[in-house]
């Protein structure tokens, strides 16, 4: 057999071809070996967030201080039960709503007329997150949230007070595309402050919190972000769609003690 002429059409394409399929290989061997490694800075990531609006500070490490003080459950978004038993316990901590809502079998559609948050589906299960101190009372839970804003979609957590389940004790933002220096400020902790301590309803049980311009009823209102509008309207919205609307039915039975802490 001819040995083969590197400098032909037929050896040049043959050395393109192997380099091609090295190159697929070598970058497929690394993103195989790279995955437990994403993986762990994803789980490392959200962990962060939770404890932020925790209560709880570090101590020795993330995963200890999540694993010492971060209860994960799964609830059923339209019944706001329990709902642990739909995946494997180490499934719930992470459980991918965002993905999850874009699946029409894993999914619920949102009446156009509820829609504020214009996310137009959502998961039909949500991962809550119970903060418990060294005596296993639960001290907050916490809530993942999302929306539109003015560039992208907004993703945050909330803690809301266990004992009125009406209470805001935190609020915290882990991803979103907004302005930096204008709706960016979402990030900023003095404006994230001012959403503590207000509350989710009225005594009639009608939603009343708001973010607005000149905010007025110091129990409901916080200020909207100065040249923000556009976004200070779309966060607005999500909380209300969530808070007011989706985590409804989980919020009741929270306050009526019907879930078990």
């Amino acid at each position: 057999m001819s040995k083969l002429n590197k400098d032909s059409v037929l050896g040049t394409f043959v050395i393109i071809v192997t380099f091609c399929l090295v190159c697929s290989v070598l970058v497929s061997s690394a993103v195989v070996a790279l995955d437990p490694f994403k993986t762990a800075a994803v789980a490392n990531d959200r962990q962060v967030n939770i404890l932020k609006v925790s209560g709880f500070e570090v101590e020795d490490s993330v995963a200890k201080t999540f694993a010492k003080h971060i209860e994960a459950h799964l609830i059923e978004v339209d019944t706001g039960a329990l709902a642990d038993d739909v995946v494997s316990k180490d499934q719930i901590e992470g459980y991918n709503f965002a993905s999850l809502a874009k699946k029409p079998q894993t999914s619920v559609k949102i009446a156009k007329d509820k829609d504020v948050a214009g996310i137009l589906t959502h998961s039909k299960y949500m991962p809550i997150y119970f903060a418990k101190d060294d005596n296993g009372q639960v001290t907050r839970v916490i809530l993942p949230f999302y929306g539109q804003a003015l560039w992208s979609t907004v993703y945050g957590y909330v803690a809301i007070s266990p004992e009125d389940a009406n209470t805001i004790l935190g609020v915290t933002f882990y991803s979103h595309g907004e302005t930096p220096g204008l709706g960016g400020e979402i990030d900023n902790p003095r404006w994230q402050a001012l959403w503590v301590n207000k509350k989710l309803t009225d005594e009639s049980g009608a939603y009343k919190f708001q973010i607005t311009k000149n905010a007025a009823d110091q129990n409901f209102d916080i200020d909207a972000l100065s040249g923000a509008t556009l976004t200070s309207n779309g966060v607005n919205n999500t909380a209300a769609y969530w808070l007011g609307d989706a985590y409804k039915p989980f919020l009741e039975k929270l306050k009526n003690g019907e879930i078990t802490k």
